[in-house]
């Protein structure tokens, strides 16, 4: 005959006011608990990062749409990639262009509806961001239009990405957890680091 196993004893729920003191007590202790993070050595210079790697790569949009300065050089050799034709003039648009210049860059730009391939010795106008010197943008001396840099659409994607992603994780945890606080300057830091050496 087996033994018969004591019974646990029945749990009692808590009163209404007892179940209220719990969920303030709790409360309460979460609130100590995140100001102490705030406090914390770690939570001060990570979110100052942040706050800095967020500058910058808004600073890099900026200069990839509109905000950067232009320098002229010459053509000194032209590769073009032609594209589909195009149907009110019956000529092939060039879709891309890599060209060479007497200062030693190397750029490849995408272009739409340019027909006319720039020839040795001309002029281009090379437009760079301010604080890197990065190539972003392309001007023909025949076109006044800015056409970007290949590696600026790759930029400007990542930049958009990763402010994006940190907003999005902000907004989700107001960085009061060393997650939220790490992804984010990770993100951050990486899409900078992408810019600055591609």
């Amino acid at each position: 005959m087996t033994e018969e196993q004591p019974r646990r004893k029945q749990r009692i729920p808590l009163s209404p006011t007892e179940l209220y003191y719990f969920i303030e007590l709790k409360k309460l202790k979460q609130a100590q608990k995140i100001e102490k993070f705030k406090a914390s050595f770690f939570y001060k210079i990570t979110n100052c990062a942040n706050i800095t790697l967020a500058a910058i790569l808004t600073y890099c949009l900026v200069s990839i749409v509109m905000l950067n300065y232009w320098q002229k050089t010459y053509v000194l050799k032209t590769i073009s990639v032609y594209g589909e034709t195009k149907a009110h003039n019956h000529r092939r648009t060039i879709a891309e262009l890599q060209i060479k210049t007497t200062s030693g860059e190397h750029i490849i730009v995408k272009t739409d509806d340019l027909f006319e391939l720039p020839q040795m010795n001309q002029e281009i106008y090379i437009g760079k961001d301010f604080l890197f010197g990065k190539v972003l943008k392309a001007k023909l001396a025949y076109d006044e239009r800015p056409f970007w840099s290949i590696n600026s659409y790759a930029r400007f994607t990542v930049c958009i990405f990763a402010l994006a992603m940190g907003f999005f994780i902000y907004k989700v945890n107001k960085h009061l957890t060393i997650n939220g606080l790490l992804v984010t300057f990770a993100l951050f830091f990486l899409a900078s680091l992408y810019f600055v050496m591609i």
